[in-house]
C-alpha cells in the first residue's frame, strides 16, 4: 500500500486542500460577479428617471421609532406620505400624457389627407 492510499489519522488529504482551493476560488468569483453587478447598478442609478419604488424605499428606511407625543415625527411621516403620493401622481400623469400622444398619432394616421391639410376637397374654402 502506498502513502497516498493509506488513511491518515491526522491532517488532511491532498484532495481536500485542492477542493478547498477550488471552493474558495468559486466563492471569490461569485463575490466578484456580485460586486460588478452592484457597481453597474450604482453607476446607472443617476441616469434613471423618477422611481416610485425608490421613493417608497427611502420612506421605509426612515427610522420607525415614534411616540404619540412627538409631533415632529408625525409631521415627517405626513410629509413623506405626501411626497410619495406626489411622485406617484406625477408618474401617472406622465404615463397618461404618453398614452394620449400615442392615441392622437393613431387618430391622425386614420384621417384622410384632405382633412389634415385643412381642405375638404370642394376646390376652395
Amino acid at each position: 500500500m502506498s502513502d497516498e492510499d493509506r488513511p491518515r489519522r491526522f491532517g488532511r488529504r491532498r484532495t481536500d486542500a485542492a477542493g478547498l482551493q477550488v471552493e474558495s476560488l468559486v466563492a471569490l468569483r461569485a463575490e466578484l460577479l456580485l460586486l460588478r453587478e452592484e457597481n453597474a447598478r450604482l453607476k446607472a442609478a443617476p441616469h434613471r428617471g423618477p422611481d416610485v419604488g425608490a421613493v417608497l424605499g427611502q420612506a421605509r428606511s426612515i427610522p420607525g421609532v415614534r411616540t404619540d407625543d412627538d409631533i415632529a415625527d408625525e409631521t415627517t411621516r405626513v410629509l413623506v406620505e405626501g411626497l410619495v403620493i406626489r411622485e406617484s401622481l406625477l408618474e401617472l400623469c406622465n404615463e397618461i400624457e404618453r398614452a394620449m400622444v400615442a392615441f392622437e398619432a393613431r387618430l391622425t394616421a386614420l384621417q384622410p389627407p384632405a382633412i389634415i391639410n385643412g381642405s375638404n376637397g370642394n376646390g376652395g374654402g
